[in-house]
């Protein structure tokens, strides 16, 4: 894989959205201690407020972190319930993923993550969900 890489993330809500929520958008690619690592930035609204995203996976593991407008640390380990903060400019709100399975697929030119999960807000559950991260050499 390249340093410099195309970074592809859709999103699903079932029973919330009928439509997955995709963006694409470059970035930066490494690989240490066995670990996937993706750097990207993000714009997602009108307001030119940039969100820093870190990616890192491995073996049954999915984390991005973000930093900027919203700021979060959400974990996905398969078969785990992991829990973070979720910063925004509304407010605070506890986000808990009860992840059902992590499947990574790798070759030379693509790396993709698909992460299956129940999404809980402040205690209550919002929907089965899904997020489907690819990473491509340019």
């Amino acid at each position: 894989m390249t340093k410099e890489v195309l970074v592809t993330v859709s999103g699903r809500q079932f029973d919330v959205a009928d439509e997955p929520i995709e963006l694409v958008t470059s970035g930066t690619y490494y690989l240490k201690n066995g670990k996937h690592y993706v750097l990207y930035e993000e714009c997602p609204d009108d307001t030119g407020e940039i969100i820093k995203n870190r990616v890192k996976f491995h073996d049954g593991h999915f984390e991005m972190v973000k930093n900027g407008a919203v700021s979060s640390a959400l974990r996905f380990v398969e078969d785990e319930r992991t829990s973070s903060l979720y910063q925004t400019g509304a407010g605070a709100v506890t986000m808990e993923v009860d992840t059902r399975n992590v499947v990574m697929t790798e070759s030379v030119e693509l790396l993709q993550v698909k992460v299956s999960y129940a999404l809980h807000i402040n205690g209550q559950f919002i929907s089965e969900c899904e997020v489907d991260f690819k990473v491509q050499a340019r």
